[in-house]
């Protein structure tokens, strides 16, 4: 899973580094780089617990979103340890996210899912708003949120930021778009004003000798 860190707090990574023998190194040069969302990139503070094999990077975020770390060890031996860690806004006073399956907005967050307070996609006005264009179909609502998933280059990033996937965002948007199809299918198949049923219209042929409104034996 990516590490999640609020603005503000310091983000610290540790990193054992040992030779092929598997033996705790103590004397390298450890650097840090840290690649923010802008793609320009800051240096990590890098400290070594004397005796052991630790170095731990240190770095203060002061923006949000996805960053790239990159630790480089060089001397007695040359290696290097790559990962992502995300950054949030502060958290600011205000209700808390509708989570409740009980109540519609969290019923489409559970078909979605997006349930994680501190990983939320969506605001509970944006799945509001899903809700309001789909006539509070929980299942067609939820459908738009995940095709809004997938037609956002950004939000299938973070989706797999999230989930720690491996695979590519193609794959994972056009899954998206599968879920959202099955959903909105489910609801239509749910909807007794769409399909499945029978209509019986009266027909008058006025070629042929039926009547409107029964059928009986013709006799010429």
């Amino acid at each position: 899973m990516t590490e999640v860190y609020w603005i503000g707090k310091t983000v610290v990574v540790e990193w054992a580094l040992t030779d092929l023998d598997g033996a705790a190194v103590t004397d390298a040069t450890v650097t840090g780089t840290i690649t923010l969302p802008d793609e320009t990139t800051a240096a990590a503070t890098i400290a070594h617990e004397s005796g052991s094999g630790t170095y731990r990077a240190t770095y203060e975020p002061v923006g949000a979103g996805t960053h790239a770390y990159r630790l480089e060890a060089t001397g007695t031996v040359e290696s290097a340890e790559e990962g992502t860690f995300e950054v949030r806004p502060s958290p600011t006073v205000g209700p808390a996210p509708t989570l409740d399956p009980a109540t519609t907005v969290g019923q489409v967050r559970l078909l979605i899912p997006d349930k994680d307070p501190a990983l939320l996609l969506f605001t509970d006005a944006d799945i509001s708003g899903f809700l309001a264009l789909e006539g509070s179909s929980v299942k067609k609502a939820a459908a738009l949120a995940l095709e809004t998933i997938a037609s956002s280059e950004a939000m299938v990033s973070k989706v797999l930021q999230v989930q720690d996937l491996s695979t590519d965002g193609a794959k994972v948007a056009d899954a998206l778009m599968k879920r959202a199809a099955m959903l909105r299918q489910q609801a239509d198949d749910e909807d007794p004003a769409i399909g499945g049923g029978l209509d019986i219209v009266d027909f008058v042929d006025p070629h042929t000798r039926w009547s409107a409104h029964e059928l009986a034996e013709w006799e010429s």
